[in-house]
């Protein structure tokens, strides 16, 4: 059957009509079942670099399905693709295979698989016949035409085939760069909710009477205090309560209080006129203008200076602040989260930390328990952990855990928290090389101890190694404090923001 004018413009009419390629596909199946035997549409790709084939739809008499699914190829699938790839280059003659092709098999059990209506099938002898889909003489996707039964394909079929290559090179031209703004735009959306730590794992079992405290607070506008050690996730649960509150729409703008030197807090929290300070080259809105509408997040709220503690305890009384060098009011409607993993209610008496701010921010604490005490999450986390780092470091693999791999997690008491299991999963996919997770390289549960009467550094002789064990030892000593009298600063003889800095440099955390 020669293919005619109208034929063409139906078949460019159905598959170009739609941007979803799954529908697209399934009316333009529809229409060239009456021109040729026809029981499945497939549009796929191969992966050269992977040895993989990606089907990227198909459409059968059930409907049309978008999989993007990946899989294997056998060595005798692939030799005979590349074995036809290299004719095609001078060749647009559509390839027919025969149902004892074992490409064809490939193909049926991937479909299957991510089709469930077919998985109850009965699919017996199945042929098949490819078209190389090209755009200006680049090859970009394969169309693919199969049929129950054996050998229904003739040379015929294969005439009318290569005459619809345009038609469907350009709609899978189309349908790949749209499927590719919508996954870029998934991952924007999912890298910006990673950044912000907006995945709670554990809200059903050790984070659940966490969960049942934010489900209450988070429709108010009432401040919230998030308590617990470094590491356990307070950036998570504040993001998550953000999600959840009347202001999810609205900005969640993050300040680490402790980062930020003491002469840049005021114009870091309120901004700067043009020309207030030697750098102000324009006038920049705070963290507290950007967070109009939505929540601000002040991690580390111990860590800010008294000054700043003043001004921030006005802004939270009356809602109004001035621009540094400005000398206009100005207002923000903003939700105030506040984190801490120190005591401030033990650094009032030392003059620390304000108690009327104490009062103004401890209105709705929530607790989040150390990792140690919520082990029942860790299996979960390192599943969710394996999944996100994969994705990250662009692997092309999803290693399983190894039988027993999970055993040493359970049993290890995590002073780092959440961050420091995040950072064993990470450590453990850059060594296993594809091979199950064993996490064979878990620290001994007395690492980086400080032994009474000496300091103990054999582990690690460099000497910024030796100050970052140095720095950790007096923190623990002084339960994460920096600043003030009996701080970390004090006991090394440094101003708290240089100890900061060098712990930046040093990577203490």
């Amino acid at each position: 059957m020669k293919i005619t004018h109208e034929h063409f413009r139906e078949v460019t009419r159905r598959i170009c009509g739609s941007l979803d390629l799954d529908q697209a596909l399934y009316d333009a199946f529809l229409y060239m079942k009456d021109l040729l035997p026809l029981d499945a549409l497939f549009i796929t790709l191969y992966e050269y670099e992977k040895r993989r084939s990606r089907v990227i739809a198909l459409a059968y008499d059930g409907g049309g399905f978008l999989l993007d699914e990946s899989f294997p190829l056998s060595d005798a699938a692939w030799e005979a693709i590349r074995s036809w790839q290299a004719r095609s280059r001078s060749d647009t003659t559509p390839w027919i295979r025969d149902h004892t092709h074992p490409i064809n098999r490939e193909i049926l059990r991937t479909v299957r698989s991510g089709v469930a209506a077919l998985q109850q099938m009965e699919i017996g002898d199945f042929c098949s016949m490819t078209c190389g889909l090209r755009i200006q003489k680049t090859l970009i996707g394969n169309l693919t035409f199969g049929t129950l039964g054996a050998n229904h394909y003739k040379d015929s079929h294969a005439a009318l085939v290569r005459e619809l290559n345009e038609p469907f090179a350009i709609a899978l031209s189309n349908a790949l760069r749209y499927m590719d703004l919508v996954r870029d735009h998934k991952a924007l959306q999912q890298d910006a909710r990673r950044m912000m730590g907006s995945v709670m794992v554990g809200s059903d079992s050790g984070l659940k009477e966490v969960r049942k405290l934010m489900a209450h607070v988070a429709p108010t506008d009432s401040p919230v205090l998030l308590l617990g050690e470094t590491g356990t996730g307070k950036e998570v649960v504040a993001s998550e309560i953000h999600s959840l509150s009347r202001r999810s729409q609205g900005p969640l703008i993050r300040v680490n209080c402790g980062a930020i030197p003491e002469s840049l807090i005021d114009s870091e929290l309120f901004g700067h006129e043009k020309g207030a300070f030697t750098g102000a080259l324009e006038t920049m809105p705070g963290r507290f203008e950007r967070a109009d509408g939505g929540t601000l997040f002040l991690d580390e709220i111990g860590e800010l200076p008294a000054s700043a503690q003043v001004k921030l305890l006005r802004v939270l009384q009356s809602g109004e602040f001035e621009r540094v060098g400005g000398a206009r009011s100005m207002r923000a409607s903003v939700r105030i989260v506040a984190a801490t993993h120190r005591n401030l209610e033990s650094m009032i008496p030392s003059g620390e930390f304000r108690r009327d701010l104490w009062y103004r921010l401890n209105v709705f604490p929530v607790h989040i328990p150390p990792l140690r005490e919520r082990k029942q999450d860790i299996p979960a986390m390192v599943h969710h952990f394996i999944r996100m780092k994969c994705e990250e470091m662009n692997l092309p693999y999803r290693p399983d855990i190894a039988p027993g791999g999970l055993d040493g997690l359970m049993a290890y008491d995590w002073p780092g928290n959440v961050r420091e299991l995040q950072n064993v999963v990470e450590r453990a996919l850059i060594l296993c090389q594809g091979r199950p997770l064993s996490f064979s390289l878990l620290p001994d549960r007395g690492h980086e101890v400080v032994r009474e009467g000496r300091e103990d550094f054999t582990g690690n002789r460099t000497l910024d190694g030796v100050m970052a064990e140095h720095i950790r030892a007096v923190l623990r000593e002084t339960a994460g404090r920096i600043a003030g009298e009996r701080g970390a600063a004090a006991i090394l003889g440094l101003h708290p923001n240089t100890l900061r800095s060098r712990m930046k440099k040093l990577g203490v955390v």
